[in-house]
């Protein structure tokens, strides 16, 4: 087997169309619609966190289980 060509994306880069949040995959599983078509566009991580955050809302439909989760996996912090 010979390797003749790749490429290497930084994940944060792919534009919001080329993302998705599937929760039949799993928790936290995010899909590339196709990796040799994407599109990129400059986004800080601060900016990708929160384009992923409002594709999980919209996937469980509100922010009650984006909640759960975040405060679960100790994303935010509570006073308790």
């Amino acid at each position: 087997m010979e390797i003749v060509s790749y490429n290497a994306f930084d994940l944060k880069l792919l534009s919001s169309k080329d993302i998705s949040y599937n929760p039949a995959l799993g928790s936290g599983q995010l899909q590339v619609r196709d990796i040799h078509y994407v599109t990129l566009v400059e986004r800080t991580t601060w900016d990708f966190c929160q384009m992923i955050d409002e594709k999980f809302i919209k996937s469980h439909n509100g922010l009650k289980k984006w909640l759960e989760s975040a405060i679960d996996n100790g994303w935010i912090k509570t006073d308790e």
